[in-house]
This record gives C-alpha cells, sequence and structure tokens, in this order.
C-alpha cells in the first residue's frame, strides 16, 4: 500500500465521492493546491489541514492525531488509526469534469460512425482544434455533446460545454466561456487574460457551440491554443473558421432510405429517428406500409436533417404520413429558390418551417414572432410580458417543437427557427417595434428590481440569474440608448454596477457607462445631470477596477463636480465613497481622508443604511492605508454590524479581511486570526476568489507575524497560486513581499531576495508604485551590511517622501534610515539627501536590482 499522506487524502476523498474540485471549493482554496498536497508537492499550512480534517470527516477524537501527521510531527502509519470510510464502487470517472455538460433529452441516432471518426481525430495530439461544420438543424450540437461524454465517461477526459447561440458579439465570447466553466473573473486584470490563466494547466476539451456569427473574433481561439498548451477545442459553425489550426469534420443529415420492404426502411437510421420523435407525439404511432414509403420520401425531401425530421413527426397527431409528405412537396415547390447564396439545404428546411408556420393560429404565429425577439432563451414571466404568451401557448409551441423548455425552467428556441421567426416579425414593423419596446422595458426594469438582492444574502445568486439573461439585457440596453430612453436606464444603472463588478465584467461596463454618458448631454443642469453624474462615477470605478488610477481619478472628480451641483445626496454619497480609495492609490490620502468624511455625513442624512455602511468600510480601509489604525478598525467595526444586518456577505467578507489586516497591524494575532477564518467561512473561490485570496493572504501575515515562517510561506504561496490565476499582478506582489520575509525569518536569504525581485518586476509591469516601493525598501534593508550605504540611505529618504507609499513602506524605511544614521557622517549623509531629490524612482530601481557585473 502506498503510505504517503497524499495518497492517503486521495484515497479519504474518493471514499466521499468528492472530486478535487469539490474539495478546494469547500476549503476555499484552487484546485491546484488539492492536486499538490495529493501529488505530495506541498504540506498543507495549518488552517488547510484543519479545513481538511472538517470536510474529509475526520473523526473529532482523531483531529488532533491528523493534524499532527498533517505537519509532520507524527508518522503516515498513525494515520491507520482513524477509520477507514467506504470507498464508493467503481464508476465511470467522471471526477475530471470541470462542469456537468447538459444531460440530452432525445437519443443519438445514426451516427456511430461520426461518433468513433472525431472521437480518434480529438485523440491525435496533433489536432488541438476540431470544428463540426454544416446546416442549422443537421445536429452539430447534439453530435458533439455525445463526443463530449463519450470521452469523460470512456477516456476520463476532464470537458466543458459553452453554448453561444446567444452571444451577440465577439467581444464576449470570452466572458461566455468564463460562464459556461463556471469561473469567476475578479479584480483588475484583463478578462482574457484571467480566463487563459484559469485554463494555462488544464487538460480539457472545451465544447464551444454556435461559432458563426462570431467569426470577427475567432482569432481569440489562436491565442487560447497558443497559451494553455494541453486544451482541445470541439466548435460547431456552419462555416470553417479558416485557423491555421483548424480540424473539420462536416455534419450531414442522417443517411435517407431508398425504396425497399417496410421492414428495411424502419432500419434506416432517418425514418427510426422520424418514428421515435413520432411516438412521443402520439404514443400509438405505428405506420402501416403506405406511411412507411411515405416516411422514407419526408426523410428525403428534408435531406435527413434531424430539425426537418422533427418539425414533420409533430403534425402524425393530425395527418397522415402521406398528408405530411403532401404538405411539405407542396411547400417545397413554392418556397424552392435558384439563388447561388442559399445553401441547398436550406432552400429544403424553409418549406419545413413555412408549412408549420401555416398551420399555426394567428395567436401562435404573434406569439412566435414575439418570442423571436430574445436573445438566449427567456424566462417564463419575460415570454408573458414581451410576447403575451401565456404559459398555455408555450405548451402549443412546445408541442409543435417550436421552443424547448430546460430542467431549470428557462425557455429556449433553436436558432433557426428564432430566425425564421424574426425575418416573419420584420415584415410587420409596428409590431416589430412594438415588441422591441417590451423587450428594453422588461429587461431593464427586471434588472432595477433586483438592486436590493445584490447587496443582500442572495446577491451571488441574483448575479448568476441575472447573467443568464446578460445577452437580453444587452439588447435592451442597447434600444433604449438609441432611442434616447434614458430615464428608463436610470433603474437599472446601480444593478449594473453591482453586477458588473461582482462578475468582473469591466471592460465592457465602461463602454456601456459611455454610451451612456454620450447620450445624457453636456449640459452639467440639465434633466440628465445625475444620471450623467452617476455614469462618469462608475466608470472611475471601473477604471480604478482596471488598474487606470488616472482615468479613475478624473472620471470621479467629473460625476462628484455634477452632483454636487445637482444636489442628489444619495448619488453624490455613493460617488465620494468610491472616490476615497482611488485617491488613496494615488497618495493623495489626506485628501483621500477628507473626502472619506465627508461621504459619511452625506450618507447618514440620506438615512440610507446600506450607503452608510459602505461608506464606513471604505473610510476604513483609506485610514488603515495611513496608519490611522484605532479610527481604522472602530469604522470597520461599526461596518461589519451594519453590513450583517443588512446581509450583504460580499461586503461582509471585505470588512473581515480589512479587520483582519487592521488587527494584524495592531498585533492582535489571534483576533486577526478569527476575522480572516471567519471570512473563509463564508465565501467560495469559485464565487469569490479575491477575498479567498487576500484571506489566505493576510492569514500568511499573521503567521509570519507570530514566527511561523513555514505555516507563513504555505498560505501565502496559496494566496499568490489564486492571484496568478486572476492575473491580478498588483495582489501577486504585495504577497510576494511577505513570502520574501518568510523566507528571510526561515534564514534563506537567497530566496527572500529572489521573490522581492520578482515582486518589483510583476510591481512595474503594471505601474504600481506602492508595490515597487515595498519591495523596494525590504531590498535594501537586507542589503544593509553589504549595499553602498549612501545610496540606501538615499532609497530610505525616497521611500519616507514618496506619496504613494504604504505606512508600512515608511516604518521600514525609518528604520533602516535609523540604522544608518549611526555608521555615517554629516557629509555622507548630506550627499544621499541630494541623491534622493535628483534621481527617480526608476534610477534607483535601475541601481539597487541590477546583476552586480551590470552596476560594475
Amino acid at each position: 500500500m502506498d503510505y504517503s499522506f497524499g495518497a492517503w487524502i486521495k484515497r479519504r476523498r474518493r471514499a466521499l465521492d468528492l472530486t478535487q474540485q469539490e474539495l478546494a471549493r469547500r476549503l476555499g482554496c484552487s484546485s491546484s493546491l488539492i492536486f499538490k498536497i495529493e501529488s505530495d508537492q506541498r504540506r498543507p499550512s495549518r488552517q488547510i489541514a484543519e479545513l481538511l480534517a472538517q470536510h474529509l470527516e475526520i473523526p473529532l477524537d482523531e483531529r488532533e492525531l491528523f493534524l499532527r501527521v498533517a505537519r509532520q510531527q507524527k508518522g503516515i502509519d498513525e494515520l491507520d488509526a482513524i477509520p477507514a470510510l467506504t470507498t464508493p464502487p467503481p464508476a465511470a470517472d467522471t471526477s475530471r469534469s470541470i462542469t456537468r455538460l447538459p444531460v440530452p433529452v432525445t437519443s443519438l441516432m445514426g451516427r456511430e460512425h461520426e461518433l468513433r471518426t472525431i472521437v480518434q481525430q480529438l485523440q491525435d495530439p496533433a489536432c488541438r482544434l476540431m470544428t463540426l461544420t454544416g446546416p442549422g438543424g443537421v445536429g452539430k450540437t447534439r453530435l458533439a455533446l455525445e463526443v463530449a461524454h463519450r470521452m469523460q465517461e470512456e477516456l476520463g477526459q476532464m470537458t466543458g460545454f459553452v453554448a453561444l447561440a446567444g452571444t451577440g458579439a465577439p467581444e464576449f465570447i470570452v466572458p461566455a466561456i468564463a460562464d459556461g466553466l463556471g469561473f469567476a473573473f475578479s479584480g483588475t486584470a484583463e478578462l482574457k487574460r484571467q480566463l487563459f490563466n484559469f485554463l494555462r494547466e488544464k487538460d480539457i476539451l472545451l465544447v464551444l457551440d454556435n461559432l458563426e456569427h462570431l467569426l470577427d473574433g475567432i482569432e481569440l481561439l489562436d491565442e487560447l491554443l497558443a497559451h494553455a498548451a494541453h486544451v482541445k477545442v470541439l466548435a460547431t459553425s456552419r462555416e470553417q473558421l479558416n485557423l491555421r489550426a483548424e480540424w473539420t469534420f462536416e455534419v450531414q443529415g442522417l443517411p435517407v432510405p431508398s425504396a425497399g420492404t417496410p421492414a428495411d426502411l424502419l432500419s434506416n437510421s432517418a425514418v427510426a429517428f422520424f418514428m421515435e420523435r413520432a411516438r412521443q407525439v402520439k404514443a400509438s404511432f405505428s405506420p402501416s406500409e403506405d406511411d412507411a414509403q411515405a416516411i422514407a420520401r419526408i426523410c428525403q425531401l428534408v435531406d435527413g436533417l434531424p430539425l426537418g425530421l422533427e418539425l414533420a413527426a409533430t403534425w402524425v397527431r393530425t395527418l397522415s404520413c402521406p398528408e405530411i409528405e403532401m404538405e411539405i412537396r407542396r411547400s417545397l415547390d413554392f418556397l424552392s429558390t435558384a439563388k447561388r447564396d442559399i445553401p441547398e439545404r436550406h432552400r429544403s428546411l424553409q418549406a419545413v418551417f413555412a408549412y408549420s408556420w401555416d398551420l399555426l393560429s394567428e395567436a401562435e404565429r404573434n406569439a412566435l414572432k414575439k418570442l423571436s425577439i430574445f436573445q438566449g432563451g427567456f424566462q417564463r414571466e419575460a415570454a408573458a410580458y414581451v410576447a403575451e404568451a401565456d404559459l398555455s401557448m408555450l405548451a402549443i409551441l412546445m408541442g409543435k417543437s417550436f421552443i424547448r423548455r430546460s430542467e431549470s425552467g428557462r425557455y429556449t428556441q433553436h436558432e433557426l427557427v428564432r430566425q425564421y421567426a424574426r425575418r416573419r416579425l420584420a415584415d410587420d414593423p409596428q409590431q416589430e417595434l412594438s415588441a422591441m419596446d417590451r423587450h428594453s422595458a422588461y429587461y431593464l426594469r427586471l434588472w432595477g428590481s433586483r438592486e436590493n438582492e445584490m447587496k443582500g444574502p442572495m446577491q451571488w445568486e441574483t448575479a448568476r440569474e441575472l447573467g443568464t439573461d446578460i445577452d437580453n439585457f444587452r439588447a435592451a440596453w442597447d434600444r433604449a440608448i438609441a432611442r434616447g430612453e434614458i430615464a428608463s436606464i436610470s433603474e437599472c444603472l446601480r444593478t449594473l454596477l453591482l453586477v458588473f463588478d461582482l462578475r468582473g465584467w469591466h471592460t465592457e461596463a465602461l463602454e456601456r457607462l459611455e454610451t451612456l454618458h454620450q447620450r445624457a448631454g453636456e449640459d452639467p443642469e440639465g434633466p440628465y445631470a445625475v444620471l450623467r453624474g452617476l455614469a462618469l462615477a462608475f466608470q472611475g470605478w471601473f477604471y480604478f477596477r482596471g488598474g487606470q488610477l488616472h482615468e479613475a481619478s478624473e472620471r470621479l472628480e467629473q460625476g462628484t463636480s455634477i452632483l454636487r451641483a445637482a444636489g442628489d445626496a444619495m448619488a453624490l454619497g455613493e460617488t465620494l465613497a468610491m472616490y476615497g480609495p482611488v485617491l488613496t492609490s494615488l497618495g493623495e490620502g489626506d485628501r483621500a481622508i477628507a473626502i472619506a468624511s465627508e461621504s459619511l455625513k452625506v450618507a447618514r442624512l440620506t438615512g440610507d443604511p446600506w450607503h452608510f455602511a459602505y461608506a464606513l468600510m471604505m473610510q476604513a480601509g483609506i485610514l488603515a492605508g495611513r496608519g490611522r489604525l484605532d479610527e481604522a478598525y472602530e469604522s470597520a467595526r461599526e461596518a461589519l454590524t451594519r453590513l450583517r444586518e443588512h446581509g450583504d456577505i460580499r461586503l461582509t467578507v471585505v470588512t473581515l479581511n480589512t479587520l483582519g489586516f487592521i488587527a494584524l497591524q495592531l498585533a492582535r494575532y489571534t483576533e486577526a486570526r478569527r476575522f480572516l477564518q471567519e471570512s473563509l467561512s463564508l465565501v467560495s473561490a469559485s464565487d469569490d476568489p479575491w477575498n479567498v485570496g487576500t484571506a489566505f493572504g493576510n492569514l500568511g501575515i499573521v503567521e509570519l507575524a507570530q514566527g511561523n515562517a513555514m505555516e507563513a510561506q504555505d498560505t501565502l504561496q496559496e494566496s499568490i497560486s489564486i492571484f496568478k490565476d486572476l492575473g491580478m499582478m498588483g495582489d501577486v506582489a504585495f504577497y510576494l513581499a511577505y513570502l520574501g520575509d518568510a523566507y528571510a525569518l526561515h534564514g534563506d536569504q537567497e530566496n527572500a531576495e529572489r521573490h522581492w525581485l520578482e515582486a518589483i518586476r510583476n510591481a512595474r509591469e503594471i505601474q504600481s508604485q506602492p508595490n515597487v516601493l515595498a519591495n523596494l525598501i525590504r531590498l535594501s534593508h537586507a542589503r544593509a551590511e553589504r549595499g553602498d550605504p549612501v545610496s540606501l540611505y538615499a532609497v530610505a529618504l525616497l521611500v519616507l517622501d514618496h506619496p504613494a507609499s504604504w505606512q508600512d513602506s515608511r516604518n521600514r524605511a525609518a528604520a533602516l534610515r535609523a540604522e544608518l544614521d549611526a555608521t555615517l557622517n554629516p557629509d555622507q549623509i548630506e550627499a544621499a539627501r541630494q541623491r534622493a531629490k535628483r534621481m527617480s524612482l526608476e534610477a534607483f530601481l535601475e541601481e539597487l536590482i541590477s546583476p552586480p557585473r551590470e552596476r560594475g
């Protein structure tokens, strides 16, 4: 038996029928950490070991033994004392599935040859991107889904499925893939970089369904394949992607029967497909010899296309098969076209649509036309308002295969059906305009009505729910902007801020707010002044989240000025609360404190409890950055109490992390640990990786402050791993500084300096001066005994006087200056002062961090 600790953990996890991803989610850590623990590349930190004991169901009386083994204080053989769990029976290895694949509601017929061929080609290492091409309705999606299930169940392949039919433009491909994989964006890094970092080490088959309308941005797949060496893509599209890495497989209609006996005909896959769908409609359906021949001809007329067969089969309740054949043939003759730019199969499929359309009642046609306005599906309530389609109408359209209903209760249309109905809607401009207006009004009001939920305990669930309708919201927003209906947008503006910030959609938020800003006009005293002021302020916040500090300050200054003149206290209070952190990051600490105080005063006047708690939370962070720790602590504690009362989990977690950091600075280590562990218990890495990474990082600093170098290294490395996956180099640089401190405490000066240098490189790349200064002073202090004392003294003065320095950096600089004061004479100190005045931060960096051979 393998008696390694990692192997024991793996057996225990499997006995509980947990995947690595599920265990990581429960612990609030990255799945890469679980992999490293199980492969004996890393031992868990004390916090992770305690969480493992809880979620691996270690008996309470054996947990101390488990923790001692985990921390290598006892041998692995001691774990024999812990009662074993029964391992579940062997099953298909679905533990590698990154998401649950959609479960088909119908069987796949007549595709075994295609399945074998596609699976075989995807197993070829040279095949990184395969596109299933073919006309709409040919079954590309169903075949791709079956391939993914087959490879998952028989080969243990990790798989993910992303539906792109409702994705409106190429720039939304990255958010759609992230949503399909359950990956949450967070922080300041570009969304594409975050997604690529997430996929970089994953061995996954990624199914991207319905790409034909997104070809203008398809080069993204080339970048993805270059960045993530183990990813394979199986795409579906009506036309080739025309990428160098692309392998193509043309999906054709099911083989159609030729003349023969009824027994021969019924063995044909297209006929069998028709029969199965017909029996779903009419359980007693039993074809006669005449019916069998007519079915064969129907299969030929629609060229074996599954969608055509399915639509034709819906009519067996009211028509005989020869009558169905006759009507389809008549419609084909009528609707056929000789235009060369219309695919041959689409010419015959149009007849199926036309025939089905002609047999609908006027009410059914109107409902279907108006339902075509939806993008990416819709809920029952939306159908009732926008299309005036009640539940009975939806049931009728489902029965005729025009719409489908998922297990979640969401309705969707096959894209070809939607496009056909959409063209019919366009034939009636008045009805089209009315449907578009109702659609826009519905989704803008829907988002506006969910603002309070986005501030309460259901915020993540609400954000996910609203995210499923993001394409409908985008269309509604664009419609309102195009028609100049600015007032209707005011209802949902704050929800946009909350949802887009939580989901990490910063770039799109900036673009949408800019269109609003332009439409709202330039008049600071006009009817839309408040809306324009909020649009500018919210832009400032999203610029801040993207690390663009000067743009953030400019927009927030403009927004604040407009809102002061407009006299809207609520909007002004929101803007001021956002402005404070931006000013702090720019080194304008005193002004930031003044702004934070004003935001609190305004929030108190409005009487809105959430905004007052929000202002308190923001003020706490600003005060902590300025070293006013006792005031910061009191502000954060009050914010925490109020946010808990309100039920805003995300801001509660942010405040707990802030309190943990403040308590750490006050040397209240037990209290700091309690705050940070509570924050980890409230949120998972899949929902909010930024806060999870922050909590782990701050716990690492607590371990460091208490002299636990090894525990600090483990916890800080977990934090840094999360932030690297997110592409958040500012946070990486921040915690790399403390990781260097942990190595220095352990006596490993070489590794300490290596991490500080890496942090400086990361911070310089994103132009984060506070992080550069924090690591520069550490490096200088470490070299105090062997470096040029005049240069090091000048560095200390630079950090002390630089407006972007954190208080901790200033404290370290003061300590270095005090040490050097005892060794330098007055002339040397004056020389250092002159160097600090004339040299830039970049010049000091080049001098200090360049290798010795370059410094001469």
